[in-house]
């Protein structure tokens, strides 16, 4: 489990994201008895007076209308029947969350093979609006040792074959992770489409193990998959909160109304919680307006997590896969906590944005022979984005020659940065943050070989940022 990393002064603020009270299934159906009953009792009254004036019959005609509209509104703005609507949505761990009003067929049992000491299980198959996801493990033999050939080739991917011959193939696949499989030594999951509703047997062909060259370990595995429909216990529930965003084009760090600062339109939003047996799944989406942020460039990043009683409370990095990439002005977190904490729970994030640097140099010479580990004191000043920005030291570092790395510091929220060599066709060329104000970050840059001679001029192309703000979450279940 990773440390937390320590809060800042810069990230003050507090925004509650309220949760929406469980669905009371009793209340649920109350209401839906209530309006079908009424619904009844209108269309006899209508039928009753049949033969009185037409008036009357289209007064009634709108009334039985208004019924239907009222208890529309209801269904849509209780809170309880929201909720209640909502827990169509299932979670599924290593597959995400499942819309469970259309058919969900699952795995009747995970599948174990083994071959030449090679064991693999198809652990999960999760059949839902025409996508089938498949996760599988293996585990390789303990005196196994497989190293890479450079001249090698990796196999045909894993694919589907359906009891009539048509052949599925995968449309996307990622590795999951296995902290809760010590033994095993590659987790995989992959979507394959388009596969019918309500398939119930396959075989799932593997020609080569994910992520071993053809010759390396067993080839061509073929898993017969039965599937069954899915139940209550197949999913762990998705609470959506609804919140309101605060605005975002400003803040104000005073009480003076004319001084504030610009936040670069982020929002943060805590919008999902997944309730595990063992504990809660927080889901979060960090967005912004601004173009002058690069694609990617704002972060969350999550100092702490504070219980009522305001100890820090431990988390893990949990995966944020069930969202969609949109847009390259968002990103998305997830993290994992205990159920057995006090709640509320603060969320305490520092906020950091990359923008294009508007100049600021300084220059370096290495000499005619520098060496791999050797250090270099600079200690120069630039000007960037309006702030000072302490260049430390250089180090030719990395496993080659001709990189080298820049420790700098800045006096302000400056916490990373990228430098290039104008003068020089870059082949590479990095950054890096220490992620709080005071803290040391480094930058670096990559010559092609043969080193062209010194000195050299290095140029600032955008830097990384502490955004001041109010960035913290709270939550109860």
């Amino acid at each position: 489990m990773p440390e937390p990393i320590q809060s800042s002064e810069l990230e003050k603020a507090v925004r509650d994201v309220s949760a929406v009270p469980e669905p009371d299934a009793e209340f649920v159906n109350a209401l839906r008895a209530r309006f079908i009953a009424e619904g009844h009792a209108s269309a006899i009254k209508h039928q009753e007076n049949q033969m009185k004036s037409r008036s009357l019959t289209k007064r009634l005609t709108w009334a039985v209308v208004v019924l239907i509209l009222v208890a529309l509104v209801l269904l849509s703005t209780s809170p309880t029947v929201v909720n209640a609507l909502k827990r169509l949505l299932g979670y599924v761990p290593n597959v995400g969350i499942i819309d469970q009003s259309a058919q969900v067929m699952v795995l009747s049992e995970p599948v174990t093979m083994t071959r030449d000491g090679f064991t693999l299980t198809v652990e999960q198959a999760v059949l839902n609006n025409g996508m089938l996801t498949i996760v599988y493990s293996y585990v390789m033999p303990a005196d196994f040792v497989f190293v890479p050939d450079p001249n090698g080739i990796f196999g045909e991917s894993s694919y589907l074959i359906l009891a009539d011959g048509t052949r599925v193939d995968i449309v996307a696949g990622k590795q999951v992770n296995t902290a809760d499989c010590p033994s095993c030594s590659v987790r995989y999951a992959m979507d394959l489409a388009p596969v019918p509703s309500g398939l119930e047997s396959a075989t799932f062909v593997v020609p080569t193990l994910v992520m071993m060259q053809v010759g390396a370990a067993p080839e061509d595995w073929r898993i017969p998959l039965k599937l069954k429909p899915a139940g209550p216990d197949d999913f762990a529930p998705v609470i959506e909160l609804e919140v309101t965003p605060p605005p975002t084009a400003t803040q104000s760090v005073s009480e003076t109304p004319t001084e504030s600062v610009n936040t670069y339109g982020i929002t943060n939003i805590l919008d999902k919680v997944i309730v595990l047996p063992d504990g809660y799944i927080l889901y979060g989406i960090t967005a912004w307006t601004d173009p002058s942020v690069l694609p990617y460039g704002a972060g969350a990043i999550l100092a702490t997590i504070t219980d009522a009683n305001g100890a820090q409370v431990p988390y893990d990095y949990a995966d944020p896969g069930i969202y969609t990439l949109t847009s390259d002005q968002k990103i998305y977190w997830a993290y994992k906590v205990a159920k057995d904490v006090a709640t509320p729970l603060t969320l305490n994030f520092v906020m950091t944005a990359s923008l294009p640097a508007d100049g600021g140099a300084f220059t370096f010479d290495p000499g005619a022979d520098p060496q791999l580990g050797q250090k270099w004191d600079i200690n120069q000043d630039a000007v960037v984005n309006g702030q000072v920005v302490h260049v430390l030291s250089a180090e030719q570092g990395g496993i080659e020659p001709g990189y080298f790395q820049f420790m700098m510091q800045s006096e302000g929220n400056i916490v990373g940065a990228a430098i290039t060599d104008l003068a020089h066709p870059p082949q590479g060329s990095g950054g890096g943050g220490g992620g709080l104000p005071e803290t040391t970050f480094a930058a670096g840059f990559q010559y092609q070989m043969p080193l062209p001679p010194g000195p050299f001029t290095y140029t600032f192309i955008n830097v990384q940022i502490i955004v001041p703000g109010d960035w913290k979450l709270t939550w109860s279940p």
